[in-house]
C-alpha cells in the first residue's frame, strides 16, 4: 500500500513539472542598437502571416495599428534624438503606425502601458510619415536596423512582402562634448583622461580651442611625450602651424628612450609632414 502511494505521489509531481508549453503564437523579441552614445532598445510581439492577407486584410488600411502583437510595442532612447527632423527626448514611447497603400504614418505615442489597441491620440508625442517598400518574405514580424554611423542608425520594419524604414540621428558633437566634461570631472588630475579628450577633438575636428586646454592639463598632470603630439594635432587644427611644429619637436625630445616611442615615431613624421607642405604652399 505504501509502495502504490508513494508512485501515485511522484506520478503527481511528475505531472506538474512535465507540463507542455506549445510556442507562444507571437513571440516575444528584444532587439538594440548602440550608435555613437546613443542606444536603441526595441521590445515588441511577432505576429505571423500564417497565410493570411496582411496589408489591407488582417491589417487594414487607414487605421491604428499595433506594430505587433498582445501589448504595445515600444522604442526607446537612451539619449536624445531626431526623428524627421524633429526632437525626441531620451525616453521610452509606444510605437504605433497607420498602414496606407502608398504611405505610412508612424505614431509615438507617451503612453507605455498599452495593451491590444487601447490607444489614446491625445497622448501621441510625434507622427511622420514613411513610404512602405517591397521586400523579401518574412513570416513573422520583424524589427532590425541597417545601415548606422556614430550619428544616425536605419530602423526597419518588415512583415509580408512590406517594409519601411525610418532614420533616426543624434547629436553626436554635443553628447561627445558631455561626455568628456564628465570625464575630466570625474578625474580631473588624470592625463590619460585629457589624452583621449584631446584626440577625439583632433580626429573630429570640435572644440579645437578648448581641446588645446585639455592637452596642457595633460602635460602639468605628467601625461609625457604623447601629450605633445596631441596638442601638435590640435594645434595642426587650428591652422597654428609654427605652434605646431615646436610641440612636434619637444615630444621627440620627451620621448626618446622613453617605452613605446619607437612605435609613436611614424606618426610624428607624418604630422611633421602634412604640416610642413601645407607651410611651403
Amino acid at each position: 500500500m505504501k509502495r502504490y502511494l508513494f508512485l501515485l505521489m511522484l506520478m503527481s509531481a511528475f505531472n506538474i513539472y512535465a507540463q507542455f508549453e506549445p510556442p507562444r503564437v507571437s513571440p516575444h523579441a528584444l532587439v538594440s542598437q548602440t550608435f555613437g552614445f546613443t542606444t536603441i532598445t526595441i521590445e515588441y510581439h511577432r505576429p505571423s502571416v500564417h497565410e493570411r492577407k496582411i496589408w489591407g486584410g488582417l491589417v487594414p488600411f487607414g487605421k491604428v495599428w499595433r506594430t505587433g502583437a498582445n501589448n504595445a510595442t515600444t522604442i526607446q532612447f537612451n539619449t536624445d534624438v531626431k526623428i524627421d527632423g524633429n526632437k525626441i527626448p531620451a525616453g521610452i514611447y509606444s510605437l504605433f503606425t497607420i498602414p496606407e497603400e502608398n504611405d505610412w504614418t508612424v505614431i509615438l505615442n507617451k503612453d507605455v502601458e498599452i495593451w491590444g489597441l487601447d490607444y489614446n491620440k491625445e497622448n501621441d508625442f510625434l507622427r511622420f510619415k514613411v513610404k512602405p517598400a517591397q521586400s523579401r518574405f518574412v513570416e513573422q514580424l520583424l524589427f532590425s536596423f541597417g545601415e548606422a554611423t556614430d550619428s544616425f542608425c536605419q530602423v526597419y520594419m518588415n512583415w509580408e512582402n512590406l517594409q519601411i524604414t525610418f532614420k533616426v540621428e543624434n547629436d553626436l558633437i554635443n553628447e561627445a562634448y558631455l561626455k568628456m566634461k564628465e570625464a575630466i570631472a570625474a578625474k580631473p588630475k588624470d592625463p590619460s583622461v585629457y589624452n583621449d579628450c584631446v584626440k577625439y577633438a583632433a580626429d573630429k575636428e570640435i572644440y579645437l580651442n578648448e581641446a588645446l586646454q585639455w592637452a596642457d592639463k595633460s602635460i602639468l598632470y605628467g601625461g609625457g611625450y604623447i601629450s605633445y603630439y596631441y596638442k601638435a594635432r590640435v594645434l595642426f587644427g587650428l591652422k597654428k602651424f609654427d605652434e605646431a611644429l615646436k610641440a612636434i619637436d619637444i615630444c621627440r625630445d620627451k620621448g626618446r628612450g622613453e617605452k613605446d616611442y619607437d612605435n609613436f615615431v611614424s606618426l610624428l613624421d607624418f604630422l611633421e609632414k602634412q604640416i610642413k607642405n601645407i607651410v611651403k604652399k
